[in-house]
């Protein structure tokens, strides 16, 4: 007998509105850059990512690592380093604040 896989509801237990908000200035920030739109949609497609792994539930602390580090080299290509200070700030606060939400999950699952 086949075990059966789990589907991607088994893992959803509702949106995350709070670590959404905590990742809210990081696109405030990427929207204050003014770009156009053929650049700025190169950033959405990463923000959308991220968005829908915290949006949906049981996601990855590797995958999210993952496309963070790919948003911040984007928007650090698009812009240089120095434009994209805020940025890089709002995201090391989003950053700590997964840090925090992971330590705790890991914290559950020993329980």
């Amino acid at each position: 007998m086949k075990a059966k896989l789990p589907s991607p509801q088994d893992f959803f237990d509702g949106i995350d509105y709070a670590r959404l908000n905590t990742f809210k200035p990081v696109k405030q920030a990427i929207e204050a850059l003014n770009l156009p739109p053929l650049r700025q949609r190169k950033l959405n497609g990463i923000l959308n990512a991220l968005t829908m792994q915290i949006e949906d539930g049981g996601d990855s602390s590797e995958v999210n690592k993952l496309l963070v580090g790919a948003l911040r080299a984007a928007v650090i290509f698009q812009v240089g380093e120095g434009a994209a200070r805020p940025f890089i700030e709002a995201l090391a606060r989003f950053e700590q604040a997964e840090m925090l939400h992971w330590r705790g999950q890991n914290l559950v699952k020993k329980e």
